[in-house]
């Protein structure tokens, strides 16, 4: 079990770290204006999204190679498992579309990041793209605050064991 456990907690540091910082990747990317910065966000996203289920898997070994210490029945493992599911959530069906759909949008061009005559003298339409741009920023922003405070709540259920 040991060797497990220690497998679970390499693959958490490994895979979800980069899952949590790809959302202020990306939100840095869209401030510059780097269509390939939020497009290599999104990719992050996905793939050390797809990655931590590797990590969940070995969490259920653990659980199970456990001789009965723990149990999937336990509150802190019931909690930890909702908040990965809510997490994963976000991030697929919620954060990487985003960043894709920013990514699209700045590559079209929304009002370049520095002020030219050009930017200056933008259109009804062109504010519009910019403020839906700025409202993706705070969702991709938001979601990442939120992937984050759940990671964090689940490695304290699961190094606390409160209940």
């Amino acid at each position: 079990m040991t060797f497990v456990k220690a497998l679970h907690v390499l693959s958490a540091v490994m895979l979800i770290g980069p899952l949590m910082s790809a959302p202020f990747v990306g939100r840095r990317a869209i401030a510059r204006r780097s269509a390939d910065g939020v497009r290599a966000a999104a990719n992050q996203m996905s793939f050390y999204g797809l990655g931590s289920i590797l990590t969940a898997l070995l969490g259920v070994l653990t659980v199970s190679a456990s001789g009965g210490k723990v149990k999937f029945g336990d509150p802190w493992v019931i909690i930890s498992s909702t908040l990965y599911v809510v997490a994963l959530g976000l991030v697929f069906f919620y954060a990487v579309p985003a960043l894709r759909k920013a990514a699209n949008m700045v590559a079209e061009g929304v009002l370049e990041a520095t002020p030219d005559t050009a930017a200056l003298t933008a259109t009804g339409g062109d504010l519009q793209l910019k403020e839906r741009l700025d409202a993706i920023t705070g969702r991709v922003y938001g979601a990442g605050i939120v992937v984050l405070l759940a990671f964090a709540l689940i490695t304290l259920l699961m190094t606390i064991r409160p209940f």
